[in-house]
């Protein structure tokens, strides 16, 4: 039986990420766009940029440096750009749900999940993995 760890298994395994990069993280206009907001109102332009800054922290103390350090070969790929600007978007909509639940018009109320699947999976192959 193979298993992934064998010399040879697949070409890809354990390869650095050559894929597309984006030219630096989101703006805040990203985000507008993204949620559909109208840019140019001062305290949502505010709560954005505060939102998308807390996205990028958040993103970069969870993945490895060389993807997201400015200036390295491998800087922020493209998943990591999406990953940042959904999870700004998440957390701009999380203020209309503080205590975890979002009126949902007839249907009731919903809870609001801590974390956003796809985020995760976006992220997943970029994680700075530690083991204690």
């Amino acid at each position: 039986m193979t298993s992934a760890f064998d010399a040879g298994f697949s070409p890809g395994f354990g390869a650095p990420y050559v894929g597309p990069v984006a030219a630096g993280w989101p703006a805040v206009s990203d985000v507008q766009n993204l949620l559909r907001v109208e840019a140019g109102v001062t305290g949502d332009d505010a709560l954005v940029g505060q939102e998308l800054n807390a996205a990028i922290g958040w993103v970069t103390a969870r993945c490895m440096p060389e993807y997201v350090t400015e200036g390295t070969d491998r800087f922020l790929p493209d998943q990591l750009f999406a990953v940042a600007m959904h999870e700004a978007a998440r957390l701009y909509r999380r203020r209309d749900s503080v205590d975890g639940t979002i009126g949902w018009g007839d249907m009731g109320v919903v809870r609001v999940g801590p974390k956003d699947p796809d985020i995760e999976t976006l992220i997943a192959p970029f994680l700075n993995i530690v083991f204690a």
